[in-house]
């Protein structure tokens, strides 16, 4: 319930709103309470309302005092204070009557009133801050007073608002009722008088029914929230004014009265207007001294705005309904949408994993007797013929390449390692990778660099594949006798956008220039778009309009930004924003890249390799080029299980596995190898043209010793086979446990 406080300074009449309802409400229920008294129950009801108003009003101590026999003085007769309050002194129980005659009627004392009688302060004790004074008068005739303290400090110098003591004065008009009442029996007309106009200053209706169902007595409220008149009420029909809808709810409050269960109703209630007004109904019975019906007492309280408020409470709630609802089917739509759109991208993944291995089969033996004529160093056309043949067939592995990395993109399931990567070291490898290519043009190749050994945050094999990427086409478009400069430093203060990934230590900007034709200024942002090539689609440049999409989506996906500026005629330069790392310094001491410790004139020892490969081609390439090793034996299974019956019979020194056998597949054929005691340590090679995502790690988890793609880079395999049988034979002199 709220208290009241002081107001401030600015508003010294103010009082809120809901202080006001409630001290309605207050008033209502003890003035029902003390209509029904008999005089006996006075005194207990008196302290019990005392309490009621001076918590409810905020005072630390209310109380109520009556003229003595004499009227000379006022004594204490009811007292009631909050806890951790003390009461009145006995000094202070007393007090002139002229004291109280002196304040003007109701007034809220802030100043002092001088006792006529030793001169001392009745009214303000040292813990007193703010009194209320309600005189009780009957007939004009002073017969007490009720007053409250204010003991708070809060309230200290201020005394309570006007307005609130005007509406305080019903309680004190309350009270002398009741002292009246209980000084004289016979002046209970004249107390009920003062009970009514009390009834009057309240907001709700009070009403009061004979035992014949007609209306006694309603008060003021009732004209003031219908609009019918009183007179029009009393004595006529109380159902008259009830909704024809709700009469029926009226009548069986009524029965529920009688019975002794009155409960609370909400009943509509015709206004004059033929407005409709919702009321909370709560009535009882009444009964005389020998238990017969004398009537009805009711309480209306007007709940229309509050009906109102849960009419628009229930409409935004049934409007959040349908909003859940369509907000549910949406989302079952989008889950819908979803499932489809992730069944499309993993049937296109696995039919482009599919088609990668199915061409990369062929292109395995395309390459594969490419490399192996070009050992034969054909001259003349046959060589030219053999060139050709060549870079068709890598040109066809990179078209494959590229196609699965943006399906992986696109997809989310391109795996990154972010970590320290230097890009000087990235740089170098990339050139090499070119120089070749670059040498056959006459282009000179630059690097100039800002820093001391910087690193970036990136995955290095995809930073790599970036810069062989931009290098390339450097490479592809320069002029012959150009030149290539590859470059790094901190990008300008103005150079774009600045980039959502978090870089603590900066970023830096690695640059590929060329001395090409350029690139028209309107066709900058059409150049990482998949499939176009801002014309070189005419010219005998080969290409396929993958490799700047692809690079774009690396280089975003690392979390950085790439860009170009070209003059049309001059050249094009390529830039690639990265976040700065720590830097990361070299390994110190004696490290794995020294002598290889190799033994010199060792043995020429005879070793067993076993390959298990389905296809006749790939196997027909293996033995030419394995053919370059005499002293390699080579073993051939065409399925899985003849594979893992030919390791335990011949125990080979490395086996070369494919992984789509007939029967047992290859992972299975690594399981049982990996769970035999006796051939576990047996270095086992993966050569294979699945390149689904995840393969190779999932494929050295399970132990497998080496990875290798198809189409095999012949050089790669031999060093692979030469290093792995070297171990070998290492194993064979020293009897070194394989597995460690």
């Amino acid at each position: 319930m709220t208290t009241l406080s002081v107001p401030p300074a600015a508003q010294p009449d103010v009082v809120p709103a809901i202080w006001r309802a409630e001290l309605g409400e207050l008033l209502t229920r003890l003035a029902i309470g003390f209509v029904h008294l008999s005089p006996h129950e006075v005194d207990a009801a008196l302290v019990e309302a005392l309490g009621a108003i001076g918590g409810f009003a905020g005072a630390g101590r209310a109380s109520l005092w009556r003229t003595t026999t004499d009227r000379k003085q006022i004594e204490v007769s009811h007292e009631w204070h909050a806890s951790g309050a003390a009461p009145l002194r006995e000094d202070r129980r007393c007090a002139p009557i002229e004291a109280v005659e002196a304040v003007r009627d109701g007034a809220a004392v802030g100043g002092r009133v001088v006792d006529l009688a030793d001169g001392q302060d009745w009214l303000v004790l040292d813990e007193v801050h703010a009194v209320v004074l309600l005189p009780l008068r009957v007939s004009d005739r002073l017969i007490g007073v009720v007053r409250f303290d204010a003991l708070s400090a809060s309230t200290a110098g201020a005394p309570w608002p006007a307005a609130a003591v005007e509406l305080l004065r019903p309680f004190g008009e309350l009270c002398a009722s009741a002292v009246a009442a209980q000084r004289a029996i016979a002046g209970l007309e004249a107390s009920e008088l003062r009970h009514r106009s009390v009834l009057d200053e309240v907001g709700d209706v009070i009403v009061r029914m004979r035992p014949d169902g007609t209306l006694s007595y309603v008060n003021r409220a009732w004209y003031e929230l219908t609009g019918n008149p009183v007179a029009d009420t009393v004595g006529a029909d109380p159902l008259a004014n009830v909704h024809p809808d709700d009469r029926a709810l009226a009548l069986e409050h009524i029965a529920a009265a009688i019975a002794g269960a009155p409960g609370v109703r909400e009943v509509r209630f015709l206004a004059h207007d033929g407005s409709v007004r919702w009321m909370e109904v709560k009535g009882r019975a009444v009964f005389d001294g020998d238990g017969n019906l004398a009537g009805f007492s009711g309480v209306l309280h007007d709940v229309s705005q509050r009906r109102a408020a849960e009419a628009r409470v229930q409409a935004s709630r049934e409007e959040a309904e349908r909003a859940r609802e369509e907000a549910e089917h949406a989302r079952d739509e989008a889950e819908r949408a979803r499932d489809v759109a992730e069944r499309a991208s993993r049937a296109k993944s696995e039919f482009l994993s599919r088609m990668s291995h199915e061409l990369r089969t062929p292109l395995n033996a395309i390459l594969g007797f490419t490399q192996l004529l070009e050992f034969a160093e054909l001259q003349g056309e046959n060589a030219d013929n053999l060139t050709m043949i060549s870079r068709a067939g890598r040109h066809l592995l990179n078209l494959i390449n590229d196609t699965l990395d943006v399906s992986r993109i696109e997809s989310g399931r391109l795996s990154m390692s972010l970590e320290p990567v230097p890009v000087a070291d990235v740089a170098t490898e990339s050139l090499d990778l070119i120089r070749p290519d670059a040498a056959n043009r006459r282009l000179t190749l630059r690097t100039r660099g800002e820093g001391e050994m910087p690193h970036v945050v990136a995955d290095r094999q995809r930073l790599k594949q970036v810069l062989v990427n931009l290098l390339s086409n450097a490479v592809k478009y320069n002029r012959d006798g150009g030149e290539i400069r590859v470059a790094w430093a901190p990008p300008p203060a103005d150079s774009g956008p600045r980039l959502s990934t978090p870089a603590p230590y900066g970023w830096l900007r690695l640059e590929v220039s060329d001395t090409g034709r350029g690139i028209p200024a309107e066709r900058f942002n059409d150049v990482f778009l998949p499939f176009e090539r801002i014309g070189a689609e005419r010219t005998d440049i080969v290409g396929t309009g993958i490799g700047l999409a692809l690079t774009k989506s690396l280089v975003e996906a690392m979390g950085g930004r790439i860009g170009v500026r070209s003059v049309h005629g001059v050249g094009s330069t390529f830039y690639v924003d990265l976040p700065l790392a720590t830097v990361v310094l070299p390994p110190t001491g004696g490290g794995a890249d020294g002598g290889s410790g190799g033994e010199d004139g060792e043995e020429e020892t005879t070793h067993t390799v076993l390959y298990v490969e389905d296809n006749a081609s790939n196997t027909m390439l293996m033995r030419r080029i394995l053919a370059r090793r005499p002293h390699v034996r080579l073993l051939v299974a065409p399925d899985g299980e003849t594979g893992l019956a030919m390791v335990r019979e011949h125990r080979p020194d490395l086996v070369l596995l494919d992984l789509h056998l007939p029967g047992c597949g290859g992972e299975d054929v690594l399981a049982e190898i990996r769970l035999d005691r006796q051939l576990g340590g047996m270095p086992v090679v993966i050569v294979t043209a699945d390149l689904a995502p995840g393969t190779e790690r999932r494929l050295t988890q399970a132990g497998a010793t080496a990875f290798l793609s198809k189409p095999v880079d012949i050089g790669l395999l031999l060093h692979i086979v030469d290093e792995h049988l070297r171990e070998s034979a290492h194993v064979r002199r020293t009897g070194a446990d394989p597995t460690r």
